[in-house]
């Protein structure tokens, strides 16, 4: 019994490394839808595992956000929607873990889906989180 419980835990312990790891997206190519989604479904696998994976949220944010910009220049007609689900991944990534990196894409995504009152928000956030400059 207690040999079982041990191979239990040791394998829970080596797994989750591993389904904690998302990929990082790749904002350099122009999808197709297909395309598109073969290649969140690593962060929709992950968000469904642990709707608290900061990194999942904030990896869709971003894939959605890129899809988005494709679809400003044009495109991506597929994505007229992904500026929304680019904010609501990327608000979710901050409230989880507010690294600087997350909190500038969700800041280039309110300015894209035109959402000023939010962006003067968390303009105002990251200034309040910047040191001051030494005098010299």
């Amino acid at each position: 019994m207690r040999r079982c419980a041990a191979v239990l835990i040791l394998a829970g312990l080596l797994a989750a490394p591993a389904a904690a790891q998302v990929p990082v997206f790749d904002t350099t190519r122009v999808y197709s839808e297909s395309e598109f989604a073969e290649a969140i479904r690593p962060y929709t696998e992950a968000l469904a595992r642990n709707a608290n994976d900061a990194r999942a949220h904030y990896w869709l944010g971003v894939a959605y956000l890129h899809a988005f910009k494709l679809y400003r220049w044009g495109l991506a007609p597929y994505a007229a929607g992904h500026g929304a689900r680019a904010v609501q991944s990327l608000q979710r990534a901050a409230e989880l873990d507010p690294q600087p990196a997350v909190l500038l894409a969700l800041l280039e995504a309110y300015g894209l889906v035109g959402d000023r009152a939010r962006y003067d928000a968390l303009i105002d956030r990251l200034g309040a989180l910047a040191r001051p400059a030494p005098v010299k």
